[in-house]
């Protein structure tokens, strides 16, 4: 895949997931629940900057007014970031740190209803989440509890992938209409060559598929197991070739087995039929040659498989 393409399927995958986040937040929200249009979206921090936790929508706070235990509350943040408290209706909370959220409330009480008022606002329960696709072992959506790094939420689903490239990790991030994309490198990270960055409610991560081992994959696909048509075929993967039978083409049947695997195998050699019949060979783009067994009318079988087709005639053959 080239680059262009996999830029294009990347940004594919985050707007379709920041859509399927926005579609299940919609739905989660209570039905009488206005979202406001007047406050802007709060600007949310890029990845890079160190954490804070910021309150955000479907949030669980803990409000106490020293020495009035009549405005006491545990309320829910809105879709829209507002909390509903006594006296002063709706207050905006939504994208503030915790501190400010208090003084927030504190500056409401003080101006018209209480001297010198002191609130705490704790975090009783994150609403927010975290949502990790691509090629990591097990794509998920994380709740954050506190604070939430990077590298934290992609050992919570279980590592990289196979195919995962761990110097390319998207994460996602919407601010007001906009879609910012910042890539990290996990390897560095990790190596303490640069900083963890702290991830957000409403954050998309995405992993992507590293060329090279997609590469790998695909020759790893293509090994001789019965199912398959086209292998690889090439003398410099096989051990242990021994000659078995000439056949009526002018082919010969190899006992041998691949540098990956134990199993025996019976087949024929690649560039033996290259020279026999080339039609039914062509070479990948990793540079081994292929053999269509089907166009040579033969099939590919464990040393076994073919002993039993044979009824036992090679008695000489061991397929150990």
């Amino acid at each position: 895949m080239g680059i262009a393409a996999r830029v294009f399927v990347v940004t594919v995958c985050i707007v379709s997931a920041i859509s399927l986040a926005n579609c299940a937040a919609t739905s989660s929200s209570s039905p009488n629940t206005s979202i406001a249009t007047a406050d802007p979206e709060p600007t949310r921090p890029s990845a890079t900057t160190s954490f804070e936790y910021h309150v955000g929508p479907r949030d669980t706070l803990q409000i106490a007014v020293f020495q009035v235990p009549d405005l006491n509350r545990t309320v829910q943040v809105d879709s829209g970031g507002f909390i509903s408290l006594p006296l002063i209706g709706k207050v905006k909370v939504g994208g503030m740190t915790v501190q400010s959220a208090q003084d927030e409330i504190s500056a409401k009480l003080g101006k018209s209803y209480l001297r010198s008022p002191q609130v705490s606002v704790s975090l009783v329960k994150s609403g927010q989440r975290v949502t990790l696709n691509g090629a990591v072992k097990n794509p998920t959506v994380l709740t954050i509890d506190g604070s939430l790094t990077l590298s934290q939420a992609i050992a919570q689903t279980g590592g990289v992938g196979e195919l995962g490239n761990t110097e390319r990790i998207h994460v996602a991030r919407v601010t007001g209409q906009q879609v910012k994309d910042e890539v990290f490198n996990l390897d560095q990270i990790q190596s303490g060559k640069a900083s963890d960055p702290p991830l957000y409610g409403g954050d998309i991560v995405i992993v992507e598929e590293s060329n090279t081992k997609l590469a790998l994959k695909n020759v790893k696909d293509l090994l001789p197991f019965a199912v398959i048509g086209s292998i690889l075929s090439d003398v410099g993967v096989k051990r242990d070739l021994a000659p078995l039978v000439r056949l009526a083409n002018g082919l010969t049947l190899y006992r041998y087995h691949y540098q990956w695997s134990d199993t025996v195998y019976v087949g024929v050699l690649a560039q033996d039929v290259d020279l026999v019949v080339p039609k039914a060979v062509s070479r990948g783009t990793d540079g081994y040659l292929r053999v269509n067994y089907s166009q040579l009318g033969l099939e590919l079988r464990t040393c076994t498989e073919w002993m039993a087709s044979r009824n036992g005639a090679e008695r000489n053959v061991s397929c150990l």
